[in-house]
């Protein structure tokens, strides 16, 4: 049986699935490829103060990922790569520093996104150049994503308390 607060979490890690995949998947055009700003990678702060947000993103960033048109690398290793983002951005709470959050999914998927995707692209033909590349149109997207709009969010949310009155 579940318990009232098992059905909580369910339900938060439920809603940030569903957030990250539908704005991944509504602003499709910008959210997929070697050169992309996926606006829902500003959530990727959230695992700093809400711990359920980190199997939110997994599962949304997969859902996600099924629609890109990349296949299985995509789906399964790119959330991973997120997976292991959020990970890393719940272990940085304990710094204090809040500006932190954002550099586990920056460099996780500019080094990871990348080498997965130069394989793809170039039909799996070695190439740093095209791996370096794909490092830094992916970085600053993710920078975008994260710093630009996920940082000012994590601010906004500490400030206002918000995970702490929804029973987090």
């Amino acid at each position: 049986m579940l318990t009232s607060r098992t059905s909580l979490r369910i339900a938060q890690v439920g809603l940030v699935a569903a957030l990250y995949a539908a704005i991944t998947v509504l602003l499709a055009p910008i959210s997929y490829g070697p050169i992309q700003i996926r606006i829902a990678q500003a959530l990727t702060v959230l695992p700093y103060i809400f711990p359920p947000a980190i199997w939110g993103l997994y599962v949304g960033c997969l859902v996600a990922n099924i629609f890109g048109g990349l296949g299985p690398w995509d789906i399964f290793l790119g959330s991973f790569l997120t997976l292991l983002a959020a990970i890393g951005t719940y272990l940085l709470r304990r710094t204090q520093r809040p500006w932190l959050a954002p550099l586990p999914p920056v460099f996780i998927n500019a080094l990871g996104v990348s080498a997965y995707l130069q394989f793809l692209v170039t039909g799996f033909t070695p190439g740093i150049k095209t791996y370096f590349f794909f490092v830094l149109t992916i970085g600053v997207g993710e920078t975008i994503a994260c710093y630009l709009l996920g940082y000012p969010l994590l601010l906004f949310l500490m400030k206002s308390h918000f995970f702490e009155k929804s029973g987090s």
